[in-house]
């Protein structure tokens, strides 16, 4: 079974809908998780044609820029072929997302993209969240994140489209997640171009 990953999409305040591109990437999948920030679930709407659709809400959600943002669950837990998975946005990482979220920018300002005790955070929040997940499915990072944490695969698609602060070296990207009963996670990384 092949998924399609896709998360911080942020329709209609990044663009007006999600772009041909990013469609064309989904092409093909089975079944499609929105790892948060839709902002509003009617952008959902040409995902569902593609294939069923889960999605979650995200923090763009929280400061109300999105009406329809308290339409959508804040977590989902699901059984594909034989595997748990959880998906959530990502952001609620405990007391000190406030303290992360302002690292993290201040680090970006400086030009670092990637750091390492932001991840092991951000692992450490979402395996407490979903103990028995077997993959995890997050956004909120808009940067393409996979590894194995135990025995659980966390994978951030990245976000879908570009990321407008900080000149961010990360280009917009999801991925495809293929599912086999008794085989390992196939994760491919797909670069996007919604220009």
């Amino acid at each position: 079974m092949r998924l399609g990953l896709i998360a911080d999409t942020h329709i209609p305040y990044r663009a007006s809908e999600i772009p041909p591109p990013v469609l064309q990437a989904l092409v093909g999948v089975d079944l499609i998780l929105h790892a948060g920030d839709v902002d509003e679930p009617w952008a959902l709407d040409v995902l569902q044609e593609l294939a069923p659709v889960y999605a979650v809400r995200g923090n763009y959600h929280v400061f109300d820029r999105s009406s329809g943002g308290a339409a959508l669950p804040e977590s989902v837990e699901i059984e594909v072929a034989g595997f748990h998975i959880g998906l959530i946005h990502g952001h609620k990482i405990g007391l000190t997302t406030w303290f992360w979220k302002a690292y993290m920018l201040l680090q970006n300002l400086r030009g670092r993209w990637t750091l390492p005790a932001y991840d092991r955070a951000v692992a450490r929040a979402l395996l407490r969240r979903f103990p028995q997940a077997d993959i995890i499915v997050f956004g909120h990072t808009h940067r393409f994140y996979q590894a194995h944490w135990g025995k659980t695969l966390l994978i951030n698609p990245g976000a879908a489209l570009r990321t407008a602060y900080f000149n961010t070296p990360h280009p917009p990207s999801l991925a495809h997640l293929i599912l086999e009963p008794g085989m390992p996670p196939e994760v491919i990384q797909i670069q996007v171009d919604p220009a």
